[in-house]
């Protein structure tokens, strides 16, 4: 795991998103260059609050960006343990 970083949540179309603090399941750091960003993130929130657990649960569409290079994620959310599945868009 990542030491944990801040991401971007845009839950339902949002136009601002939600920060939200997370651990990424890699051995090295995300790189910076939009070509080289996997397909496929593994993680786990942390710290999240009941109110945005339920907001993620219950979203139609689920968009995260993860670094500086702004590549858009949709993710998969599992209530269970806080993990989610991110695939490039």
């Amino acid at each position: 795991m990542l030491a944990p970083q801040t991401i971007s949540v845009y839950l339902n179309n949002a136009l601002s998103p939600t920060p939200q603090l997370a651990e990424v399941e890699s051995e090295k750091d995300l790189p910076g260059v939009i070509g080289e960003m996997p397909e496929e993130v593994h993680g786990r929130f942390i710290g999240l609050d009941s109110g945005l657990a339920h907001d993620m649960e219950s979203a139609w569409k689920r968009v995260m960006i993860l670094n500086e290079t702004q590549v858009l994620y949709s993710f998969t959310y599992d209530p269970a343990n806080a993990g989610f599945v991110a695939h490039k868009r």
